[in-house]
């Protein structure tokens, strides 16, 4: 299997998976994010203890390289997210645009073949993590609104 067809294939079917839930762990830069939005409620910023990716409805790798056995990917993934206190109240409701970096290291070593992405559930694809790595990540054209004040 050549580097595109790859890419193509772990993007959608494992990389969204992956990226998802780093973004669900990702909160604290979440919160970050909302503090520099001059319309959010410091407050109720700070009592975000997490997220979840409630809809993304792409994943598009960008540009990929491979050097020295290791693929590297660019991607972007348009993402609604919800911001949830402790209590689980929903808290904010975020839209952004994911962006970042991906590292499969030794990319060659694994059957690719042999894990079947498309046909496996979200917990099955997270098993596999391992083989991904995110180097970074960013949020752009962050918006939110306050589920609070509904």
């Amino acid at each position: 299997m050549d580097n595109n067809e790859l890419a193509e294939i772990i993007g959608e079917a494992f990389l969204w998976d992956i990226v998802s839930e780093y973004v669900e762990k990702d909160f604290e830069n979440i919160k970050e994010e909302l503090r520099h939005l001059i319309y959010t409620e410091k407050t109720t910023v700070e009592k975000i203890a997490r997220a979840e990716v409630h809809e993304s409805d792409e994943f598009i790798v960008t540009d990929f390289e491979e050097q020295n056995g290791h693929l590297t990917l660019n991607f972007e993934m348009p993402a609604i997210i919800n911001a949830i206190g402790e209590n689980n109240e929903y808290l904010f409701r975020v839209t952004t645009y994911c962006t970042g970096t991906v590292r499969i290291p030794d990319a060659e070593s694994y059957d690719w073949d042999s894990l079947d992405f498309d046909n496996m559930n979200r917990l099955d694809i997270l098993t596999h993590s391992d083989l991904a790595e995110i180097l970074t990540l960013h949020y752009k054209d962050t918006e939110a609104d306050d589920l609070t004040v509904i």
